[in-house]
C-alpha cells in the first residue's frame, strides 16, 4: 500500500513523463489505470532482477568451480596481473558479488523498459489488426444504411460481432460504451473514439464520418465511395 502511494505521488509530481504511456494504454485496451500499471511495472522489474540474479549467481559459482578446479581450460596468456583485489583468501566470493548485484540491476532495468514498452507494442500489433478489416466493416455499414438502419444501430450490430471483424468491432463497442453508460450523445462517442484509436485509418475515416454528420450530408453516399476506396486498397495490399 505504501508503494502505490509512492507511485501515485510520483504520476502527481510528473504528469507529463507518464502521458505517452498512458494514451499508449488507452489506444492498446489494458484495462487498467496509470498507477496500476506503474505498480505491475515495479513488481516485474523487482522479480525479472531477483531471477537473473539467481541465474548469475549459479553461473558464477560454476564457473569459478571450472576455474578452481582447473576444467575451464582458460590460461593466462598474456600473463595479465590480476588486481589486489582477487588475490585475496576468498577472491570468489567478491566475483560472486559482483555478478549478482550486476545481475539484478541488468534484469531489473531490463524488465522495466520491457513493460514501459509493452503498451506501445500492443498498440501497433491493434493497429494492424484493425486496418485489415476495416474495409469488411465499412462494408457492413453501408449493407446496414442501405437497409434504413440508423448509425447508433449500426454500430451497435457491428460491436456484437468480434468474432467476424475482430478489433473494429472492439473499437465501435467504444462508441457503444460512451453512449450508452457514460452518456455521451453519437457525435461526441465517435468524436472519443477517433482520439483513441490506434489506427490512423480509423481515425480518418471517423473524422470524415463526423464531418458528413455535422454538415448533413448522405451518410450512404460517403460509406459506398469508401467501401470502394478500402477494397481497391485492400487489393493493392494484397498484391504486393
Amino acid at each position: 500500500m505504501i508503494f502505490k502511494d509512492y507511485i501515485r505521488r510520483w504520476v502527481q509530481l510528473d504528469p507529463v513523463r507518464f502521458h505517452g504511456l498512458h494514451a499508449d494504454m488507452i489506444s492498446a485496451r489494458m484495462g487498467m489505470t496509470l498507477e496500476q500499471y506503474l505498480w505491475r511495472t515495479v513488481r516485474v522489474a523487482l522479480l525479472s532482477g531477483v531471477l537473473l540474479a539467481v541465474i548469475g549467481y549459479f553461473a558464477s559459482l560454476f564457473l569459478s568451480f571450472q576455474v578452481t578446479t582447473g576444467k575451464a581450460g582458460i590460461t593466462n596468456v598474456f600473463n595479465i596481473q590480476m588486481p589486489v583485489l582477487f588475490n585475496q583468501v576468498y577472491p570468489a566470493e567478491y566475483i560472486q558479488a559482483l555478478v549478482v548485484v550486476a545481475a539484478f540491476l541488468i534484469g531489473a532495468y531490463a524488465g522495466y523498459a520491457l513493460m514501459l514498452r509493452l503498451p506501445a507494442i500492443e498498440k501497433g500489433s491493434r493497429s494492424i489488426k484493425i486496418n485489415l478489416t476495416l474495409h469488411n466493416a465499412v462494408a457492413y455499414m453501408y449493407a446496414m444504411r442501405r437497409g434504413g438502419a440508423q448509425l447508433m444501430t449500426i454500430f451497435i450490430s457491428l460491436s456484437d460481432r468480434a468474432n467476424i471483424y475482430g478489433e473494429v468491432a472492439l473499437e465501435f463497442r467504444q462508441i457503444v460504451r460512451d453512449a450508452e453508460f457514460f452518456g455521451y450523445d453519437v457525435v461526441s462517442a465517435i468524436r472519443h473514439l477517433s482520439e483513441t484509436t490506434p489506427s490512423e485509418k480509423l481515425k480518418m475515416f471517423l473524422e470524415d464520418l463526423l464531418s458528413v454528420i455535422e454538415s448533413g450530408g448522405d451518410m450512404a453516399e460517403f460509406l459506398s465511395t469508401r467501401v470502394r476506396l478500402y477494397q481497391e486498397e485492400a487489393r493493392f495490399e494484397q498484391r504486393q
